[in-house]
């Protein structure tokens, strides 16, 4: 299935993004920092990363360029903000 990573802080948001993937079959890997989200792209490739701006470590837009460039070929990108 396809890896998606989630970035987001809040467990109960990420709790349900998690579910709603799942649920259509993807893989999604939850982590809740900017930090945790560079280690997991480090070691595998996601076809989308799912980024909440508001992360205690680090703002999503910065974090979002950062996954892009590490990655091979160039990724689709979503960032989440509650307010």
């Amino acid at each position: 299935s396809t890896a998606i990573l989630v970035v987001e802080d809040e467990p109960a948001i990420a709790d349900t993004v998690v579910y709603a993937l799942a649920t259509d079959g993807f893989a999604p890997h939850w982590v809740a920092s900017g930090e945790a989200a560079l280690a997991a792209a480090a070691g595998q490739t996601f076809a989308l990363a799912i980024v909440d701006i508001g992360l205690p470590d680090l703002n999503g837009f910065e974090l979002f360029r950062r996954l892009q460039a590490r990655q091979e070929r160039p990724g689709i990108g979503a960032v989440s903000s509650q307010r």
